[in-house]
């Protein structure tokens, strides 16, 4: 079993944190955009909130986090629990 606890209880927190640190973010988006290779279907383990998946074009993730899950799914994602 995963432990999501944290990821529970501090959904709201994680969002934030990427709000408040736009170029760090920015940063490591377009790091993982240079190394990623080029695909027509992905899928993202640990997929979260969808903050990484929307930009790179992955539109499906698994995501053991209920509250998590949700917001990717407001998002327009595809995510599984499991």
């Amino acid at each position: 079993m995963p432990k999501i606890s944290p990821f529970e209880k501090h959904f709201d927190r994680y969002e934030e944190w990427f709000v408040e640190n736009e170029y760090a973010y920015q940063s490591e988006l377009d790091a993982v955009k240079l190394l990623m290779p080029k695909f027509e279907k992905g899928l993202e383990v640990g997929i979260g909130t969808g903050r990484f998946a929307l930009p790179l074009g992955i539109k499906n993730g698994i995501e053991p986090s209920l509250q998590m899950r949700k917001i990717a799914i407001e998002k327009g994602l595809n995510v599984m629990k499991e």
